[in-house]
């Protein structure tokens, strides 16, 4: 009787095993990749703005394209997290040869984000907000959702 068992117990183990390294259904690997894909566009007169990123478990990361008339466009990946409706991340871009790091903020309004400005200083090399209390949300681009392409 033990033998039987065993031999069942072998078998059961086997067939856990083997499933384990099942490939993913299409929907699966959609949903980890495609549904937390969020994508905006900012116009302010002659400038925008476009953000995409990838929001897992409020953890962000992405692209961030700022496009200006009058001054240097940026371009550059974004990282960062959800603080409630609150997004935090650093800018990493490129301008005038160099390369920059900058804190960013946008208040998640129903489905829009609205960036916020800041005191920023810098400590022991890392840049962030003085006081995040003291952000304002009025005057940044208000970023209307898109189609991710």
């Amino acid at each position: 009787m033990k033998k039987y068992i065993l031999i069942l117990s072998a078998i059961a183990f086997g067939f856990t095993a083997c499933n384990q390294n099942k490939p993913k259904e299409a929907s699966e690997v959609l949903n980890e990749t495609n549904a937390s894909k969020e994508c905006y566009l900012a116009t302010s007169g002659k400038d925008s703005s476009s953000i995409s990123f990838d929001n897992k478990n409020g953890e962000v990361t992405g692209i961030l394209n700022f496009n200006f008339l009058e001054k240097d466009d940026t371009n550059g990946e974004i990282k960062g997290s959800f603080k409630g409706d609150t997004l935090f991340v650093d800018y990493v871009f490129q301008a005038e040869g160099t390369t920059s790091k900058n804190p960013l903020v946008f208040l998640k309004k129903g489905d829009k984000l609205q960036q916020g400005y800041g005191v920023i200083e810098t400590y022991l090399g890392r840049t962030y907000f003085k006081n995040h209390a003291e952000i304002k949300f009025e005057d940044g681009f208000l970023y209307e959702p898109i189609d991710c392409q």
